[in-house]
């Protein structure tokens, strides 16, 4: 194919040079070579040829045929939302999603897994407006061709689009719902395959952006905030579009796909090829990939989070997955957390929708604004990318269909206004029980003025009660605000931080994961001026017969101790009461003379099980030291002042915080 492209360039350097010279010259490719013919492996024709793999090739059946292949349990029922039969447009669709308006948008991506040369490019966007409510498409919409749109997302009034090399921002701007914006928003993605590309964009309550992307690609990114990110990691990557900040956020190999979030901001991911699921979760300086449930199919296209109105109470925040090979369909599983850390596992429940057609190949779940689920079907005969040639003949390129699951004994959705609501209904949207409400209300802020969504979310933030457990999730939502637009607020953080709900105070960790120990802008953004509760004085404060009681803080955001050196007596009893008065997390250890450094450096050695060990690290220089504790907490250790005297340093072990942080006991 590369001289066919070779004859095509050719035939398209003589129209330039014509244009140039103001002349017209008509594009003729009648003299490029014919494509070298190939022939269909499926059905057992070579080693890589699988029949347990590959669909039914004596025919497709329609979309409405295909109702009667699927099984949904009891009280459930399922409806084809749309096709290629109803809108020729809807081929191969790989993501979908939900704007503002409540319309289901779908990637079409006929393409796959290459555009062959001489044939139309038509991969899309498209919209899929239901307006009357009965669980059918009325229209299709083409939003804007995209070459392999891989994944999409919402955001300031448009849409992030991945298009191989480049992730594109598409707006409309005249309301007649086709993109007449275009901006090459990043360069850089990837591009030397199509199946492990750029996958499965969410927006996560931060504001910042995830997608997946596997083995066989180098990507090559640049920003403003040091060198260009150069990776060839299979990994969850993350972009921060109001702050151009881009960086590879947890390793997941070798083919990655599917993101999602639950109601307090945990985060899912899957690796397709493997179908293993993970919770992505802070730690050391970065975030970490953790088995979520044992693995039970594979291949794994989308996952998502049950959060929907119409579905039953006990469904609500289960894990899903849609599977392409073997079991066809989309698997349940009731997740729960294993301890006050969030760390979640989840069960099997049930298959949610299984199709006994081998053609059936769910590639992407969502609810929709009606509490619906939606199921794409890629549909088709093959699956594999490897296992078959790129031109087999027997890759569909003209099927592809949208279904739709409810519950039969509950009421639908009811529709939440948020494109074009005013601010405070915006607020009050974040009330709402169901993700998607709350998710579609972020896309909404996205696109408004800082200033104003900043102070109306502050004056509904000012009515909850930090204390009230009822109130936690909605100050956790005020926070999740304040870090999408990239205002940070110190002391909602510490709200949040001690809130009476675990869920939240383990959410608010990861908001100052990200703005501190992760921030890959190394504290670039503003911080606001916040009024902090003024420490007790620092020092001795206390000297009996028995014991000798010092004071030691933090300084808010210097990395110091509110104190550079205090005295105490050789073999004495000691209590230091130390409190933190900063965002980022410090522990204090009392070292030997002149060990400060070597236990500092030691700590930082301890990489993944820092934070298991607290990051104390086993060292012979270490006499005592707290646990890592976060804002506002205090801690008292006790311990007795060696009998030897001289200047005993203190110092936070937190990974690079030795170097600024220290004191010294002077012991007489």
């Amino acid at each position: 194919e590369l001289s066919m492209i070779d004859v095509m360039v050719a035939n398209r350097d003589m129209a330039v040079w014509a244009a140039a010279g103001n002349h017209k010259h008509e594009i003729d490719d009648s003299n490029v070579p014919a494509p070298v013919a190939v022939k269909s492996n499926v059905g057992g024709k070579s080693r890589s040829s699988n029949a347990g793999k590959e669909g039914n090739l004596a025919g497709y059946n329609t979309g409405k045929e295909g109702l009667a292949k699927l099984t949904v349990p009891k009280d459930m029922e399922v409806n084809l939302f749309a096709d290629e039969k109803m809108f020729p447009e809807l081929i191969n669709p790989v993501q979908m999603a939900v704007d503002t308006k409540g319309r289901l948008w779908a990637a079409a991506w006929p393409t796959y897994p290459k555009w062959e040369p001489l044939k139309k490019m038509d991969d899309r966007l498209l919209i899929f407006p239901d307006e009357n409510r009965d669980g059918v498409a009325d229209k299709c919409i083409t939003f804007a061709k995209v070459h392999n749109p891989t994944g999409f997302e919402f955001w300031n009034g448009g849409v992030l689009v991945a298009s191989q090399p480049d992730i594109l921002f598409l707006k409309d701007t005249d309301g007649d719902d086709v993109a007449d914006v275009r901006i090459r928003l990043l360069q850089g993605i990837g591009s030397a395959d199509t199946h492990h590309a750029a996958n499965a964009f969410a927006m996560g309550p931060d504001g910042a952006f995830y997608w997946q992307s596997g083995v066989f690609f180098h990507n090559a990114h640049e920003h403003p905030w040091g060198p260009p990110l150069h990776s060839g990691a299979s990994a969850m990557f993350r972009f921060d579009p109001r702050q151009y900040t881009v960086t590879v956020h947890a390793g997941n190999s070798p083919n990655p796909h599917g993101v999602c979030f639950d109601y307090w901001g945990r985060h899912y991911a899957n690796d397709g090829t493997g179908g293993r699921s993970y919770q992505v979760r802070p730690e050391g300086k970065g975030f970490k990939m953790h088995g979520l449930v044992k693995k039970e199919v594979r291949p794994v296209a989308g996952s998502g989070v049950v959060s929907s109105a119409n579905f039953p109470d006990d469904w609500q925040g289960d894990y899903i997955l849609a599977n392409t090979i073997g079991f066809l369909g989309v698997k349940q599983y009731d997740l729960e957390p294993k301890n006050e850390e969030d760390h979640m596992w989840g069960e099997p429940r049930q298959d949610l929708i299984k199709s006994s057609d081998k053609n059936f190949r769910p590639s992407d779940v969502e609810f929709g604004s009606d509490g619906a689920l939606y199921v794409s079907d890629w549909h088709n005969v093959i699956i594999g990318h490897m296992q078959h040639n790129i031109r087999d003949p027997s890759r569909d390129h003209t099927h592809g269909r949208i279904y739709r699951v409810i519950h039969k004994g509950k009421p639908l959705q009811k529709d939440v206004k948020v494109d074009g609501a005013s601010l405070d209904q915006l607020m009050k949207n974040l009330e709402h029980p169901v993700d998607g409400v709350r998710y579609r209300t972020r896309i909404e802020l996205s696109e408004r003025n800082t200033k104003d969504v900043i102070a109306a979310c502050k004056k509904w933030a000012s009515k909850w009660d930090p204390a009230n457990k009822e109130h936690a999730h909605h100050i956790l939502e005020a926070l999740w605000v304040h870090q999408q637009h990239n205002v940070r607020d110190g002391e909602l953080l510490g709200k949040v931080l001690n809130s009476p709900v675990s869920h939240a105070r383990v959410a608010a960790r990861t908001v100052q994961h990200l703005w501190y120990t992760a921030d890959p802008t190394k504290g670039s953004a503003a911080v606001e001026e916040v009024k902090v509760t003024k420490n007790d004085p620092p020092g001795v404060f206390k000297d009996t017969d028995e014991a000798t009681d010092v004071r030691v803080g933090t300084l808010l955001e210097q990395l110091k101790f509110d104190i550079k050196d205090f005295e105490v007596k050789a073999g004495k009893k000691i209590r230091i009461h130390f409190k933190n008065s900063d965002y980022v997390p410090h522990n204090l250890v009392i070292v030997k003379p002149g060990a400060a450094n070597g236990v500092g450096e030691a700590a930082i050695k301890l990489g993944e099980s820092g934070f298991k060990a607290q990051w104390i690290p086993e060292h012979d220089g270490v006499i005592a030291h707290s646990k890592l504790i976060d804002f506002g907490k205090t801690e008292v250790i006790e311990f007795t002042a060696p009998k030897q005297g001289g200047n005993y340093e203190f110092v936070c072990t937190f990974p690079g915080h030795h170097i600024l942080m220290r004191g010294v006991m002077k012991v007489k």
